[in-house]
């Protein structure tokens, strides 16, 4: 994590693919003269949150606030002004992260709806809706409220932090875990309806193998989530900086996969053709037969 240029080429690679498969997936709609629904709108709301996270993580590595080593613990008695724009970033970086993360969230079961017209399947669905938002808002607030009335003082001397913050360490482990679960569940909620469909077994599991692009983005959250709890019980060996990097990036490719995943169903018939599905066929059938 402290590669400054290879942080700058993994944030601009990751944007520039989210671009194209939302690019993508709006031409693919006007190509089959189809509508576009909440859930391009939703997505692409997410995508220019996402670049916003992208530009924040650009920004930051540049201006060595991220991917650069501090040299001392954030514990240290003196708050340079490194420090303090770093943690502005990381507030920052942190709401706007939370908002897209929902955003891409609410996206996909918005697709889900319009794709499975079962009736239980789209009660299941509303409900789901319901706790992605109401996950979105309340750690939105809660990342505003971590030190109570007092915000400045997560800007302030550790003395002065922990002294008004303590709520932010047990909120970060609601979050990280809340967010890995709400990923997981997300990503599995199509499975079972998948594979009741009436369908050849080629098509099944193309669909399956489609809608399991999001498990790239669980292990994204996953990465983030174990980094944050070697910060929080103090056994990372890393530097403080480079701990708010891993975070920040991970965070980032939790996002910017998310929406590529997200993509993905619209976007089958184009990656039938670039996905080796007839040689992935073939070796499961000759697997049955061994």
């Amino acid at each position: 994590y402290d590669d400054p240029a290879g942080l700058i080429a993994a944030s601009v690679i990751m944007e520039l693919l989210a671009v194209a498969c939302v690019s993508l997936r709006f031409y693919s709609r006007s190509w089959k003269g189809q509508v576009f629904i909440a859930s391009d709108w939703v997505i692409l709301v997410a995508l220019i949150f996402a670049t916003g996270l992208t530009a924040m993580e650009i920004y930051a590595v540049q201006g060595t606030y991220l991917g650069y080593p501090l040299g001392n613990s954030l514990d240290a008695a003196a708050v340079t002004e490194r420090i303090i724009i770093t943690k502005h970033i990381e507030l920052a970086y942190m709401l706007l992260g939370v908002a897209t993360t929902g955003l891409v969230k609410f996206s996909v079961c918005l697709l889900y709806w319009r794709l499975f017209a079962r009736v239980m399947f789209r009660r299941f669905l509303a409900v789901w809706c319901v706790v992605v938002v109401c996950w979105t808002v309340a750690f939105l607030l809660a990342g505003l409220l971590e030190c109570g009335s007092q915000l400045s003082a997560l800007f302030s001397s550790p003395q002065v932090y922990y002294r008004y913050c303590g709520s932010a360490v047990p909120a970060g482990y609601g979050m990280i875990a809340s967010d890995l679960a709400t990923d997981l569940i997300t990503l599995v909620i199509p499975v079972p309806v998948i594979l009741t469909l009436i369908m050849d077994t080629r098509t099944k599991v193309l669909t399956l193998l489609t809608f399991m692009i999001g498990a790239f983005s669980v292990g994204a959250s996953i990465a983030k989530a174990y980094i944050y709890i070697e910060v929080a019980l103090g056994s990372s060996t890393q530097d403080a900086i480079l701990s708010l990097t891993a975070i920040s990036i991970w965070n980032l490719v939790e996002v910017q996969v998310g929406i590529v995943a997200a993509c993905g169903p619209t976007l089958r018939v184009i990656l039938s053709h670039l996905l080796p599905t007839d040689a992935f066929m073939s070796l499961i059938s000759s697997m049955g037969r061994s």
